[in-house]
């Protein structure tokens, strides 16, 4: 009901009534209710946890005193490290390179900062469910892409954005080059903002990391339409630290950010920026040896569940599951599974367009917790679905 003194027709038209309602959030808070003894295979949690010198290094930023305020773009020591992680004559301006808090909220400010009155944003079929969250908040209307590289029949003037996600959440889909280029090239020929979310980056198993970033930079500087948006939530492990980045493929659109950025934000924390450059000076161990562990634990989960799969990851920290064939209703489906066998899982209707009728069918189950739990879960959901001899 609309509150006090909020008509009907103006409650109607407030944009917080269009985002829909996650369905990630939904079960998070049900494992939540439920207690600790859940398998919980229903987020990204990594087993793997985050380097030890970035603990100390965020521990000793609050007891040093380094918690003022920073610029609202980040230290400036930061930001050119991580321009500096752009390979392959990608790497930005490091005046062009933003430190946010988490690369979720990098996408909501991109999102912001090229907005007009009655934009569309495309984005994947399935997709994230808080990218769609974010295109609405932003007051864009979402249109919905089935091939990055086949684009022309969604074009119209009021396209202003186009976000990929590779490696992709939910499905472990990962772009080939051909597929980025073309989309790269569309992008710069209807003059589009190219959003490239690359959280996944460090978790490819076959093929290569989607670099639009390196293909933009071949571009004349004034033509260039790349936001790269990373993260350090997946590969460093430091998912609760909220620490992410992005970099802006103009000096305009950088200073148009900024505004966002200053509107919104004031400033990234800094002690976790701290942390931030203890974690790149940690190198490339930590990185491989999470890669490692997670593609091992997918490829125990393909052997268990292989049928269930919708296809086989080739990237990410998920698997996309395809229980159509038993249920109609996988919101249902997953609290009975959470009830009754402790499993968490996360329901697919969030992962599509509303009203696909592939969602309920759906279900996306986390690959990159501990290993043996999480084929204990996978085995508990084989039984519960009435095969049992997952063994």
């Amino acid at each position: 009901m609309p509150g006090r003194g909020v008509s009907g027709v103006a409650a109607a038209r407030e944009r917080s009534r269009s985002i829909p309602v996650s369905s990630l959030h939904e079960i998070h808070r049900l494992v939540r209710l439920r207690g600790p003894e859940t398998i919980a295979l229903h987020v990204g949690e990594p087993y793997i946890r985050m380097p030890q010198a970035v603990t100390e290094a965020f521990a000793r930023a609050v007891r040093d005193g380094l918690t003022s305020y920073t610029d609202a773009p980040g230290l400036p020591e930061l930001r050119e490290a991580l321009a500096a992680r752009f390979p392959g004559g990608g790497a930005p301006s490091p005046e062009r390179v933003f430190v946010t808090p988490g690369s979720c909220q990098a996408i909501a400010a991109v999102l912001q900062s090229v907005a007009f009155e009655g934009g569309v944003a495309l984005l994947p079929e399935v997709h994230w469910p808080i990218h769609l969250q974010q295109v609405l908040m932003a007051g864009l209307r979402p249109r919905f892409y089935a091939d990055p590289a086949a684009l022309d029949e969604l074009w119209s003037p009021e396209v202003c954005a186009l976000v990929v996600n590779s490696p992709a959440n939910p499905s472990g889909v990962v772009l080939g080059e051909e597929a980025i280029a073309a989309a790269h090239a569309w992008a710069a020929r209807r003059r589009v903002w190219l959003i490239s979310d690359e959280a996944y980056e460090d978790f490819v198993y076959a093929g290569a990391p989607a670099r639009p970033a390196a293909l933009d930079a071949a571009l004349p500087a004034g033509d260039r339409v790349v936001f790269s948006v990373r993260t350090f939530s997946k590969g460093f492990s430091m998912t609760g630290c909220r620490l992410g980045y992005v970099a802006a493929p103009t000096d305009e659109r950088a200073r148009l950010l900024r505004r966002v950025q200053e509107a919104t934000l004031i400033a990234p924390s800094t002690p976790v920026q701290y942390a931030g450059l203890a974690a790149l000076a940690c190198g490339d161990a930590h990185l491989a040896a999470h890669h490692a562990y997670v593609r091992a634990t997918r490829d125990e989960v393909v052997r268990l569940a292989g049928p269930l799969l919708r296809s086989v990851p080739d990237g990410g920290w998920y698997a996309l599951l395809d229980l159509s064939a038993h249920t109609a209703d996988s919101d249902a489906l997953c609290r009975e599974l959470l009830d009754s066998a402790g499993v968490a899982v996360a329901p697919g209707r969030g992962f599509v367009p509303p009203g696909d009728p592939r969602g309920p069918g759906l279900a996306r189950l986390t690959l990159c917790w501990e290993r043996e739990v999480t084929l204990e879960g996978v085995r508990r959901l084989l039984a519960f679905l009435g095969r049992g001899d997952a063994g």
